[in-house]
């Protein structure tokens, strides 16, 4: 009876012991799974998953020190270690959500590339077969100034497409489109105002 008594005594303190030890191993690879997202820059190509990954990892580290800060034989890092288990999971899934999400950017913006060059260039030919006049003259100047300036734009978000900065590059190369749009629209007008005199 001593002897089974005992034996059930150190079975307990042994599954005491091993719900008491920190999950250390389980938060490391957390956090470098975490890191990991980071680098993939989850936090601007997936957002929402970039999100639930870090409140997933905070929540096992607030739940990890309030074990801490109990009595070793009563810390039970049952939950914490789960929670760390998740947010690696979860920081995984940021990362790989953001590689797919960063190629669809990159693919658009080589896309919005193609417009902006085409952009560029319907406007230089309007600018060139816009009628010249007295009239139209100090007008067709400040588009000219508008459109000089659309080759260095074009070139800044070109150099960010370059570097990787995808999302900045599509934001730029969309203004470029836009610009280069309104300018030729602009020219048309233009021309319709001298045509109508």
């Amino acid at each position: 009876k001593r002897v089974s008594l005992a034996l059930a005594a150190l079975f307990l303190l042994a599954l005491i012991a091993g719900c008491s030890k920190a999950p250390e191993a389980e938060m490391a690879a957390a956090n470098q799974a975490i890191e990991a997202a980071r680098t993939a820059e989850a936090e601007a190509y997936a957002p929402a998953a970039w999100r639930t990954a870090q409140d997933t990892l905070q929540a096992a580290n607030a739940a990890k020190t309030e074990q801490d800060g109990k009595f070793a034989l009563f810390r039970s890092y049952g939950k914490s270690k789960d929670m760390f288990v998740a947010a690696q999971r979860l920081a995984g899934a940021a990362s790989a959500t953001a590689e797919t999400e960063k190629e669809k950017v990159k693919q658009e913006v080589i896309g919005l590339m193609e417009q902006a060059k085409a952009g560029i260039d319907a406007a230089t030919a309007a600018l060139a077969k816009a009628p010249k006049g007295k009239d139209t003259k100090a007008e067709l100047e400040l588009i000219k100034a508008d459109l000089d300036g659309l080759t260095p734009a074009y070139a800044d978000a070109e150099a960010d497409f370059n570097s990787g900065k995808y999302l900045t590059a599509r934001t730029k190369m969309q203004g470029v489109i836009q610009k280069a749009q309104t300018i030729t629209d602009e020219i048309a007008a233009a021309a319709a105002k001298k045509a109508g005199k």
